[in-house]
């Protein structure tokens, strides 16, 4: 059985390695566009305009994914809406999870009651995950 400490950090480290695999590798150039497109309140043609497209179907287009967008545009992209080739290229979330899947990795060679955990909480099954989520979330309130 596993006791309410315990099963803090066994959710914690279940939420963490669901999140990891069900990570889309990245989410595609457009739809970060298009995010950071309505964060900067701009329509299809004003974005358009902005990277000297002719009009804003090729904007819809990309974000869409139905065309793709190339290299030498994507620096423009970033540019133009004032972020990093890497937010558009989706690298900075992979780079996290990567570093958090790396911390965990280590953690279960260097500690055994880590490792034990990380058995326990591959027992799990969805409907207790739930139950726990919620109970840490209780905790965490009251904490």
């Amino acid at each position: 059985m596993v006791t309410p400490p315990k099963l803090l950090l066994v959710l914690e480290i279940r939420l963490i390695l669901l999140e990891i695999g069900d990570l889309k590798m990245s989410r595609t150039i457009g739809e970060l566009i298009k995010i950071r497109r309505n964060e900067l309140g701009w329509s299809l043609q004003e974005l358009a305009d902005r990277m000297g497209y002719k009009n804003k179907s090729t904007i819809s287009r990309i974000e869409k994914g139905e065309i793709d967008v190339p290299q030498s545009k994507v620096k423009k992209f970033a540019n133009v809406m004032g972020t990093s080739i890497a937010y558009l290229m989706d690298w900075e979330q992979v780079q996290q999870k990567n570093s958090t899947l790396a911390d965990i990795t280590v953690r279960m060679r260097t500690d055994k009651d880590f490792a034990s955990l990380i058995d326990e909480i591959n027992q799990l099954d969805p409907e207790q995950l739930a139950s726990i989520k919620q109970f840490v979330g209780f905790v965490l309130k009251k904490g």
